[in-house]
């Protein structure tokens, strides 16, 4: 796996590997850069989250409220084909074209998150 490895797409630019994934987190899928064609390439991320206003697509962790030791990490996933541009996470998914305003490109921090929602509403999310 290279480190810190960076592509420039039409978002802006697009880290790969700068987060280490611990030991203890079960990764989906490996982060990576896939070439698939001369105009298409799929990008797999665990650094960083794309903002569009109130709405942000990032890498998601999950950990098991059952057994707590289960931990799971999904990928932000970017797809690039030809003037479009996909961002999907583990809960949505964002369509960009040329010409549409640009997203906002922020750090990620592999770091679990404690919901606080009340009423519980036994999503799973916590």
């Amino acid at each position: 796996m290279k480190k810190n490895e960076k592509i420039r797409t039409p978002l802006g630019i697009i880290s790969v590997f700068k987060n280490e994934i611990p030991e203890k987190y079960h990764c989906v899928v490996e982060p990576k850069i896939s070439r698939i064609s001369e105009t298409h390439i799929r990008i797999l991320t665990i650094d960083q989250a794309v903002f569009w206003g109130e709405e942000v697509y990032s890498p998601r962790l999950h950990q098991n409220c059952m057994n707590p030791e289960n931990i799971t990490l999904y990928p932000l996933e970017i797809e690039w084909n030809g003037d479009k541009v996909t961002v999907s996470d583990h809960y949505g998914m964002k369509k960009w074209i040329t010409g549409e305003k640009l997203p906002e490109i922020q750090d990620w921090n592999l770091k679990l998150k404690k919901l606080r929602c009340n009423p519980c509403r036994n999503c799973g999310r916590c």
